[in-house]
């Protein structure tokens, strides 16, 4: 499992790029999913501290319940990926940029 997790960090990035070269119409779907993926991740992690507060239970062991959160989960990866795309569309245009 932790090889996909790696082989999909290394692939789904460089994907990514490929497809937005190709259609300028997935760099706006990407984005709107980016937006998405951060108001859900926040709302997600606002509503796990604010359920714990209510509770009065004890923050360091009751937070990572949220972990368990297939939307969360869902959330941050997409984040995560979406991430190391721009990082490497950055650094293409600007390599593109300095060799010429």
């Amino acid at each position: 499992m932790k090889l996909l997790i790696v082989i999909g960090m290394l692939v789904v990035p460089v994907l990514f790029v490929w497809l937005r070269r190709i259609s300028g119409l997935l760099k706006a779907l990407f984005d709107a999913l980016a937006l998405v993926s951060a108001f859900g991740f926040g709302l997600l992690s606002a509503f796990a501290v604010q359920d714990i507060r209510a509770h009065g239970t004890v923050y360091a062991t009751e937070v990572h319940h949220v972990f368990e959160n297939w939307a969360f989960l869902l959330f941050g990866s997409y984040l995560g990926l979406y991430l190391l795309y721009l990082l490497l569309w950055g650094t293409m245009t600007s390599y593109r940029r300095t060799d010429s």
